[in-house]
């Protein structure tokens, strides 16, 4: 196992990845909430999000160890808890995506956004509070996988941009089962016709928002953390507790066009770089006093 590991670390981690997502989904998809073999009722699906997030860094650890033993494993640590950095890619991060968000649904619908939020501004202190708790319970550890594992060890070999879009697509792989599951992707369930969307949603739409959060990674130092932070900013401007609250007329998935907006600009800001040094490989606080981008 540890020859083979050595020689397809990628590999290794994903069969541990899938394998483990394959046992933690199988329950919800064989009960009510999938396809009904088991009669079996479920609380929703977040419960198993989250041993599916803990299931990730699980995998990420181990593959490390078989690969590259204790001093993998320590580097792999060190970029998991990388908090020092300059404190202005922390708002950066959180903030990114549900401003773009929120400016998109302004382009369409007007003012109506800003007002919503200027006449309850608890529903950004709600949506924080609520990002935070995202980050620290899944999107840190899943980030800790996609990003300071499998992201880590392909930029080199393949470039960020082209590790960006396989990073999208071994993550949305590891989401698959989620579209058959009540709850998973959606409230209720997705119909058979829109199954064809989701798996766009999927596979597709995240690429500019997964090319943003590879930017952030490197140039903040390869700070997993700022990776995960990015990670619970999109579950916000894209969460059922933001647009559709702030903006209810307008279709929740246009902030992806948003969010392909930014991915554009940051690709060739970079010159499709994404802040990525091959020459710097250890964790290192930024040394930029406004992140700018490089």
């Amino acid at each position: 196992m540890r020859s083979l590991a050595q020689r397809h670390p990628i590999g290794t981690f994903l069969a541990f990845v899938y394998t483990a997502t394959a046992l933690i989904f199988a329950v919800p998809f064989l009960s009510k909430a999938g396809i009904g073999v088991i009669d079996l009722e479920l609380p929703g699906a977040a419960p198993f999000i989250l041993l599916s997030a803990l299931s990730l860094v699980d995998s990420a650890i181990v593959a490390t160890a078989l690969a590259d033993g204790r001093s993998g494993v320590r580097d792999l640590r060190k970029r998991v808890f990388h908090f020092r950095v300059r404190p202005t890619w922390y708002p950066i991060a959180l903030f990114a995506l549900p401003a773009v968000a929120l400016a998109t649904a302004a382009l369409v619908s007007g003012g109506a956004p800003l007002a919503a939020i200027a006449a309850d501004p608890a529903i950004l202190v709600g949506v924080v509070l609520g990002a935070i708790v995202a980050f620290a319970l899944v999107n840190w550890w899943e980030e800790a996988a996609w990003t300071g594992f499998a992201l880590e060890r392909i930029q080199p070999r393949f470039g960020p941009m082209k590790a960006s879009v396989l990073t999208t697509w071994m993550q949305a792989t590891m989401h698959l089962p989620l579209v058959f599951i009540a709850g998973g992707v959606t409230e209720g369930r997705v119909a058979p016709e829109a199954i064809p969307f989701y798996l766009v949603a999927l596979y597709v739409l995240p690429i500019p928002v997964r090319t943003v959060l590879t930017y952030l990674y490197n140039a903040s130092g390869r700070s997993v953390p700022i990776a995960g932070l990015y990670h619970a900013g999109l579950g916000v401007a894209s969460g059922a507790a933001f647009i559709p609250v702030l903006a209810p007329a307008v279709d929740p998935v246009i902030v992806y066009a948003g969010f392909a907006v930014l991915g554009a600009i940051v690709a060739g800001a970079t010159r499709g770089r994404l802040g990525y040094r091959p020459d710097d490989r250890a964790p290192q606080p930024s040394k930029e006093l406004v992140p700018a981008i490089a």
